[in-house]
């Protein structure tokens, strides 16, 4: 893992966004230890960049998983049973990629547990990370309130980041109004697998799995569709502050 390669990356894939106050979204991530903050306290890329590398492989997933309207790949279908369920602008999967877990940062802090040495039989301190939530906002609605605080996103983006979480949000016991987002935007569930996919296929608690150690920049996507029916459209929930 790379982190200085991918820094470069991260940033890169964000110089492809077009929206006001981007420039203070990635000077507050550059203040911030989203660079050097984990993915977790132990379940998957637990260790200094984690955060960033788990960023930049939900991305991969995410492409991999839309199919390329047109060849150059600047919007996205989500195909379910061969016929879209929505259509989705790269920078759209930029976003919610890049940005569904910046609710981790100023959330982890370095700390220490106390494992027992199997050869020695004595119990002994490691290194570990551990929770300590500065803004305890909940996670996917976090994720898309910091967002909000310096750049404009659509509806549909701030949907599938406030949701992305899925069945899974163990915090959240609204099932109901989740299903009914999922529903609406069904971008929500395409974020979602591809986090999944992230978390459980291509990576372990040190770094990414082998098959995924140098995961290529911008992963290849799924062939263009040909000629698909068009996506529904869907009623545009109320506009919840500026840039919605």
């Amino acid at each position: 893992m790379n982190r200085t390669a991918n820094i470069a990356r991260f940033e890169a894939e964000l110089g492809k966004v077009s929206r006001p106050g981007l420039d203070k979204l990635l000077e507050f991530i550059r203040r911030s230890d989203f660079y050097k903050a984990p993915a977790s306290t132990k379940y998957h890329l637990s260790c200094e960049g984690g955060l960033l590398q788990h960023s930049l492989n939900v991305l991969d997933a995410l492409r991999c998983l839309l199919t390329a309207k047109d060849e150059e790949g600047s919007e996205w279908f989500y195909i379910v049973a061969g016929r879209p369920v929505a259509t989705v602008p790269d920078e759209s999967v930029i976003i919610a990629a890049l940005l569904h877990d910046i609710c981790k940062t100023h959330f982890y802090v370095a700390s220490t547990r106390n494992v027992k040495n199997e050869k020695t039989g004595k119990w002994e301190k490691v290194p570990c990370y551990a929770v300590d939530d500065k803004m305890p906002l909940g996670h996917g609605a976090k994720s898309a309130m910091i967002v909000k605080q310096y750049m404009e996103i659509t509806t549909q983006e701030m949907y599938a980041i406030w949701w992305h979480m899925g069945f899974t949000d163990t915090a959240s016991t609204d099932t109901l109004t989740l299903s009914q987002a999922i529903d609406k935007y069904p971008f929500i569930w395409a974020l979602h697998t591809a986090d999944m996919m992230a978390s459980h296929f291509m990576e372990d608690t040190i770094g990414n799995l082998a098959k995924f150690a140098d995961s290529p920049a911008g992963a290849a996507a799924a062939e263009p569709a040909s000629a698909p029916a068009s996506a529904p459209q869907f009623e545009d929930a109320p506009a919840i502050g500026a840039g919605a």
